[in-house]
């Protein structure tokens, strides 16, 4: 039997098919005695009720209403109670939706324990109030609970995404949930070569930081504006999160030093304070990748960063960069742009270069970066029969691999065969590789990441999964684990 920690995993890890199939094949379809069975139950079925349309939907809502119900019934529990009122909102059965939230309120009103902490259980008193139309109630309830753990952004999003779906089945206005958002998160950027004593370039960025009001940061630390835009931006109290092209030592050595030894400590002391701090893997025995090459990888983790943080938190996504006077933003910008995320550009003139810096604009000739994807356990007639015939896999020892610098068309295929195919074993990595002699570890790591796949969603490492989550808005992706490998340990994420 399939412990149900397991199945739930599965199920977060975005394959809810799976996760169905393995509920019933282990009878916990049949546990109509065990609380936590028929919650997870509720669960499943809300899940493909997000997935349906129309009568379907609803039917469902209404079966995860009921499972959810069942399950407070056997023990007084707020939480598959408020579940089983709002669901039954959104399966067309608003009586029942009004009965269930009314027992909430007693429930809450009688037990001073209800709720996993003090933001839950206000948070769960205003979704009754709000399923019981008692809006004006509703939202000071929810302003005293978000006073209790102000800083909980992820549990204050999962409230209002849940606001949102009653809202919406009740047709009024969402807007007053945009105050309960959390501040956005930047990407943010710039050049070098900046004149870091022009009091107009400081203004700016904070005249920018005091209106957008950013509540988080992603982008790198070289000198210049990027310091200048980190410091403005720790100073307004928001979180730093910094992503870097190589490891501390050899990105202060490239790319802070050679501008001034008084940029050292500033970056020194942003490092000491970053909430996290990522560095780009380089794999042994590969090259080290042109600084050209790098920075592009690490903008687009950063950038994917940003907007999955955002997203995680349902608010918004910025970026902010600095541009010599008359130069347009680096050439990821406009798959920002083009997805109609604000961005804002600050322009600036260059500082006269001095001999002894570095030439950050004269880079080798750049790497293209390559989608790799990696089957194994599909059948070739199968494989030549998908509706992209066109691409050709090259047959290797166990499965089939193909490469190509159309990252967004390969992800989709990919993103397609792990749906289609439960028994798939696949993976997907970005990353600068040699297309004539490409390096053999980059295709051990994407062979390993393969067999480490249980079967259905194709695995990815973290990197890949922050740039995808730029370049795909139709691809998504959930964490689940860790692989360790030869080449050390790599995060696994899936694309759903």
């Amino acid at each position: 039997m399939t412990p149900l920690s397991q199945i739930l995993s599965i199920a977060r890890a975005g394959n809810p098919v799976r996760a169905w199939n393995l509920f019933h094949s282990s009878g916990w379809n049949k546990r109509a005695d065990d609380q936590k069975a028929l919650t997870l139950m509720g669960r499943l079925l809300k899940d493909q009720a997000k997935a349906a349309n129309g009568l379907e939907q609803v039917r469902l809502y209404g079966e995860a209403a009921n499972s959810y119900a069942a399950a407070a019934a056997l023990d007084a529990d707020s939480y598959p109670l408020i579940n089983a009122a709002a669901l039954a909102l959104l399966g067309d059965n608003p009586e029942r939706s009004t009965e269930l939230a009314t027992q909430v309120l007693e429930l809450i009103e009688g037990d001073p324990d209800q709720g996993e902490n003090a933001y839950w259980r206000g948070a769960t008193h205003s979704e009754a109030l709000l399923l019981l139309d008692r809006d004006a109630e509703a939202r000071a309830t929810l302003s005293e609970a978000i006073a209790q753990l102000p800083y909980a952004w992820e549990d204050h999003a999962a409230t209002i995404r849940q606001f949102e779906l009653i809202h919406l089945k009740q047709n009024k206005d969402t807007k007053w949930l945009d105050h309960y958002r959390p501040a956005a998160s930047l990407y943010f950027s710039g050049i070098i070569t900046l004149d870091e004593d022009d009091p107009d370039n400081l203004r700016q960025i904070e005249e920018f930081i005091d209106r957008e009001k950013p509540g988080f940061g992603f982008g790198a630390l070289a000198a210049g504006a990027d310091i200048l835009i980190a410091e403005a931006l720790r100073k307004a109290g928001a979180e730093l999160h910094i992503t870097l092209p190589y490891s501390v030592d050899r990105f202060r050595e490239i790319s802070v030093e050679p501008f001034g030894k008084h940029w050292v400590p500033r970056f020194e002391e942003l490092i000491a304070n970053a909430v996290t701090l990522y560095s780009l893997q380089e794999m042994p025995g590969v090259d080290e990748r042109s600084l050209d090459a790098a920075v592009e990888i690490a903008n687009l983790v950063a950038m994917g960063q940003s907007i999955r943080n955002a997203n995680l938190l349902r608010s918004a996504a910025k970026a902010l960069t600095i541009v010599g006077s008359s130069e347009k933003p680096g050439r990821n910008f406009p798959i920002w742009s083009h997805a109609g995320r604000d961005y804002f550009v600050i322009e600036t003139a260059r500082k006269a270069k001095r001999e002894n810096d570095s030439d950050m604009s004269i880079m080798e000739k750049v790497k293209p970066l390559f989608a790799i994807l990696h089957l194994e356990n599909i059948d070739e007639e199968i494989l030549k029969q998908q509706s992209f015939r066109h691409i050709e896999f090259e047959k290797i020892a166990g499965g089939y691999r193909h490469h190509s610098t159309d990252i967004k068309g390969l992800a989709s295929i990919a993103k397609n065969l792990g749906k289609s195919f439960d028994d798939l074993r696949a993976s997907f990595i970005i990353d600068t590789i040699n297309k004539k002699s490409p390096t053999k570890s980059i295709f051990d790591q994407v062979t390993e990441m393969a067999h480490a796949s249980r079967g259905g969603p194709v695995l990815t490492d973290y990197k890949s999964a922050m740039a995808l989550t730029l370049l795909n808005a139709e691809t998504s992706v959930q964490e689940i684990g860790e692989l360790k490998t030869a080449y050390g340990a790599i995060p696994l994420w899936i694309l759903v």
